[in-house]
């Protein structure tokens, strides 16, 4: 009898065993047969506007006109109340800071020697600029004291810059700056400081041809998108560009720079988009302006009176170089005096300017001014569009390059 429950049990525990086998092949074969999908995703594609402007200096009208006696403080907002929408529009504003902050102790003064008030900084902050190059030739205006304390000021009013130095530790950092996803190294050099000593090397960059190389190939190591260099460099007054500073460009371009943005001639020069080809036979597309002109000034005359704000509309999809979009560019003019003959500091858009009807254009700007702001109309689009554009068609903003057409 215990025999045959063994037997009995032994059939009942091959028959479970049989059963679980059967569904682990099932499962087994249900797992083999179910279909793995892996959805791809889209690379992701970043865009960014940097507007680039020329000049930024201060003289002696300027600061005058900015004083009020019965504060004993110094205002310069109005000088950017009506270009302030342009800036609004990009994501990063880079300019050539000419000037120094070196305190009022010491005296404001301007050419040859400048030192500013501290406050100017507050008003060109609000105006939306982001970054300052001070590498210059006024960078030593006030020696080796005012350039680090310029540095300081810059810092404490939130501004980001480059150029000049205060420790050698500060001179061997690549500055970088993410800007929507876009990696940006900014690098800037300068010709000379009109031949004033620089008490160590480190506080300056001087325009070197292996000292650009070095620091263009370290900034590599950081893998940015972009590499952007600000060469203060070029003859002042000059509306053309010498073979001397297009060599210097190219040095650039061929040691990996992307974007040349230059300044110094406090006049406009030419912009080009140029296809460079690296040692490995690969082909990349660059873009350089010899000089972004006077942004704001003393310098009334002509054509040092007149200038553009730039604008480059940038692209980039991961894994794959960048693309410049379009540039493009808006002419301006900085009035000196008001339509009362008073001083009164203020960049204006060309286009606005001459868009007003003339009972208001002339409550604005002195009848006199009116004809050289249509000339700086005609001046720059000739330069940049290469046509004669008539006051009818006069735009804002105009497009000197885009993609695909």
């Amino acid at each position: 009898m215990k025999r045959l429950s063994l037997i009995f049990i032994s059939v009942i525990i091959c028959f479970i065993l049989s059963g679980c086998e059967d569904k682990k092949t099932e499962k087994t074969e249900e797992a083999v047969n179910t279909e793995i999908i892996i959805e791809e995703k889209e690379p992701e594609t970043y865009s960014a506007k940097i507007t680039a402007i020329g000049d930024v200096m201060v003289h002696s009208w300027q600061y005058n006109e900015a004083y009020d006696p019965e504060t004993g403080e110094y205002d310069f907002y109005h000088n950017f109340t009506d270009v302030k929408k342009y800036f609004e529009r990009a994501d990063y504003v880079v300019a050539n800071l000419e000037t120094v902050f070196a305190g009022g102790e010491i005296g404001y003064s301007d050419f040859p020697m400048f030192n500013t008030p501290d406050s100017f900084l507050d008003a060109l902050k609000d105006s939306g600029v982001d970054l300052v190059t001070t590498a210059n030739n006024h960078c030593m205006d006030k020696w080796g004291d005012g350039l680090l304390r310029t540095i300081d000021i810059l810092n404490e009013k939130g501004f980001d810059q480059i150029g000049t130095y205060a420790s050698a530790e500060e001179r061997e950092e690549i500055f970088i700056k993410e800007i929507n996803g876009i990696k940006f190294a900014f690098l800037s050099y300068t010709y000379g400081t009109n031949g004033l000593r620089v008490p160590e090397e480190y506080m300056v960059n001087l325009m070197d041809e292996q000292l650009i190389k070095n620091d263009i190939h370290r900034a590599k190591a950081y893998d940015p998108d972009i590499i952007v260099v600000m060469p203060h460099m070029g003859n002042e007054y000059e509306t053309f560009t010498k073979d001397i500073f297009k060599d210097w460009v190219d040095l650039m371009f061929e040691a990996g720079a992307d974007i040349v943005l230059a300044s110094h001639p406090h006049v406009l020069q030419p912009m080009e988009i140029k296809t460079i080809t690296d040692a490995d036979g690969t082909e990349r597309e660059c873009f350089v302006i010899y000089s972004l002109g006077n942004f704001i000034s003393s310098q009334t005359t002509p054509p040092r009176n007149a200038g553009i704000i730039l604008d480059l509309d940038i692209s980039m999809t991961e894994g794959e170089r960048f693309k410049i979009e379009e540039v493009s560019f808006t002419p301006i003019w900085t009035q000196f005096r008001n339509e009362k003959d008073v001083d009164d500091f203020c960049v204006r858009s060309v286009y606005e300017m001459l868009t007003l009807p003339e009972d208001a254009l002339f409550n604005v700007i002195r009848k006199k001014d009116h004809q050289r702001i249509k000339d700086i109309h005609y001046e720059v689009t000739e330069m940049y569009l290469e046509e004669d554009v008539p006051i009818e068609k006069i735009q804002d903003t105009y497009t000197f390059y885009k993609r695909g057409e």
